[in-house]
């Protein structure tokens, strides 16, 4: 990963820590409660894509795409529905962390 995209993941990771709102849902991994936050990338041609709302955990600083959130802001592909997914989670993770964007 480059080193854009980590300052970006840890600036993502950081905004779970005291903001957002919690929800009814345990992390996975750790069992704390996760927060709810909004994120907007912005294109390289400067408009806004949909707001991406990501599930983040602020004790083990993971996150999570809800289903079907990877293949609405990926690029097509064909193949079965698990190469597509990591695929889709690689190529859009490098990508979006070279963007702008703001968390709400």
């Amino acid at each position: 990963m480059s080193t854009i995209s980590q300052d970006k993941l840890n600036q993502m990771h950081i905004s779970f820590e005291n903001e957002g709102t919690e929800v009814d849902l345990d992390c996975p991994l750790c069992d704390s409660h996760m927060r709810v936050r909004e994120i907007v990338f912005t294109r390289l041609n400067g408009t806004e894509m949909d707001p991406i709302e990501l599930d983040g955990c602020p004790t083990c600083s993971s996150f999570w795409f809800d289903a079907g959130e990877l293949q609405r802001i990926s690029p097509p592909e064909n193949g079965d529905d698990a190469h597509r997914e990591v695929n889709a989670l690689s190529i859009v993770l490098e990508i979006l962390f070279h963007l702008p964007f703001v968390i709400r």
